[in-house]
């Protein structure tokens, strides 16, 4: 049976194009960017050995009946996009996901140290494997160092990850924890003048201060001096033409072709 909504004014038109059914057809991915992190799947990283993180451990938050809140924690298998049809094109992205035990048979916490393991062979008993990629942070298993050991060898521990671009707010400073509820306005008054009148005394260092010399030349001799070097005497320029003149006419007497050697005539006995 195919069951669709009637569209309506008073439906919404998203959820008229998502009672339509999504595509058959979907996109998976290796690797998928929301909330600040890079996520991948365990298959990906897999045939990728030369990655530096792993980036497959993920974490929920939920809420049970009874109000109280219980963090699933469980590695992506797989990274799906499904997409509807309709105007909207809406689409969401699916994590499909290897859950481990939430109970406290196979999740401890240890609220004084603040510390969560995992027991990594413990599965959750219900089969859902989908969560929406928007909802979901991400964790990093850590095994102890210390394998020897039956009761921690079988035991992760969960580190929380903080999104990219993020600072975590320092709980040890007031100043960094805004006071919950509405803020309140605070006026602040700045009066425009002072009543009165007051006096600056600065001492005998007023009388031993000197004056600023200015970089200005304003001495008449000076600055006749200076234009005398900017501006060219006229008789020097006369006499400096007479020697350029004198000097190419020096240059011409030297070349005279009257004072080359003649050549001596062809005879052709001498041969």
């Amino acid at each position: 049976m195919n069951l669709q909504c009637m569209q309506t004014e008073g439906i919404d038109t998203a959820l008229c194009e998502i009672s339509y059914g999504f595509c058959r057809r979907v996109a998976t991915y290796g690797c998928y960017d929301v909330n600040g992190y890079r996520f991948r799947s365990k298959e990906y990283e897999r045939t990728k050995p030369g990655l530096a993180t792993i980036n497959s451990g993920i974490c929920v938050t939920c809420v049970d009946d009874g109000n109280n809140e219980m963090e699933y924690y469980g590695v992506i298998k797989d990274i799906f996009k499904i997409k509807w049809e309709g105007s909207l094109r809406l689409e969401m992205v699916l994590f499909d996901c290897d859950w481990f035990d939430p109970t406290p048979s196979g999740t401890r916490h240890t609220e004084s140290l603040g510390l969560v393991e995992i027991k990594h062979a413990a599965r959750l008993s219900v089969f859902e494997p989908f969560v929406m990629a928007s909802q979901v942070k991400q964790v990093y298993y850590l095994p102890y160092a210390c394998q020897r050991r039956e009761d921690l060898a079988e035991w992760w521990v969960a580190y929380h990850v903080t999104p990219c671009g993020y600072i975590p707010p320092d709980e040890s400073n007031d100043d960094s924890n805004p006071p919950a509820g509405p803020a309140q306005e605070v006026l602040f008054f700045q009066e425009e003048g002072l009543e009165g009148t007051f006096v600056v005394d600065l001492g005998m260092d007023l009388d031993n201060t000197t004056s600023v010399v200015s970089d200005e030349i304003t001495d008449p001799t000076d600055l006749e001096f200076l234009s005398k070097l900017t501006t060219p005497d006229e008789g020097q320029e006369d006499t400096a033409c007479e020697n350029t003149y004198d000097e190419d006419e020096d240059n011409q007497d030297e070349e005279d072709p009257d004072d080359l050697p003649e050549h001596l005539a062809y005879d052709p006995d001498d041969y």
